[in-house]
């Protein structure tokens, strides 16, 4: 699949308006290499072609919100051989929070696995890029729950990362969750220690957007979330790792 994308002719008008966007807001993006840019490109311009988006009226769909939008989930598989969701097929862009009528509480996005459809607030996403080092974005944060539940719908030969590299990052997570409950400090917002899944998409916030504070802080959890996500983002350039 990797070597596939090299093969997918786009218009260099179309890899240059990318390129530009993940310039202007992508920190990320901004500390690879040029051949790592042009990997990163190409894998967003082909995530876009897999996802259907949709947006409330007030929302103008441009295609710089798609890549943005877009670029969470590239940044967090950027080092996996896979970086195709196949169960959620379809996002929609929100222009301010919303209800779901049988929980009654504001969301500012949710992966829904009932609608096989990732929600967003645009404004939210926006602001997640905007501030890189609060290790608060919207977008790596749903995808990292859609990531989880998408890899349980695969087969195991699709899988995106090897279970057990997830586990071994479960037993850590679960120290540290364990710790937060009891009222210990911890780097990662109280949220992190409702479950499991949201203690997941709080820490890879944090393995971005917090990088070496984490590090040093959360040793082993860091080093096993680079096993999962075979990146280590103090790297410069260059990310990934075997």
């Amino acid at each position: 699949m990797f070597k596939f994308i090299h093969n997918i002719r786009y218009p260099k008008s179309k890899k240059k308006a990318c390129h530009l966007i993940l310039m202007e807001f992508s920190s990320y993006y901004q500390r690879l290499n040029e051949n790592m840019q042009r990997i990163f490109v190409l894998r967003t311009l082909y995530f876009l072609k897999q996802i259907n988006f949709h947006s409330s009226k007030e929302i103008m769909l441009n295609f710089e919100i798609k890549v943005m939008v877009a670029s969470g989930f590239i940044q967090i598989t950027f080092g996996l051989a896979r970086y195709r969701l196949i169960h959620f097929q379809s996002i929609y862009i929100a222009h301010k929070s919303y209800v779901y009528e049988s929980i009654g509480i504001p969301y500012h996005g949710d992966t829904n696995p009932q609608t096989a459809r990732i929600n967003l607030v645009w404004s939210v996403v926006k602001k997640g890029f905007l501030i890189p080092d609060d290790a608060l974005n919207l977008s790596i944060h749903e995808f990292s729950h859609a990531l989880i539940l998408d890899n349980r719908e695969r087969m195991r030969f699709r899988k995106i990362y090897r279970h057990r590299d997830f586990m071994r990052y479960l037993l850590a997570a679960k120290q540290e969750m364990n710790q937060m409950r009891e009222g210990g400090e911890s780097i990662f917002r109280k949220y992190a220690a409702t479950n499991l899944m949201e203690f997941f998409a709080v820490s890879v916030e944090a393995f971005f957007e917090q990088t070496d504070r984490f590090a040093i802080d959360q040793p082993l959890l860091f080093e096993r979330l680079c096993i999962l996500l075979k990146q280590d983002p103090r790297k410069s350039g260059n990310p990934r790792i075997n």
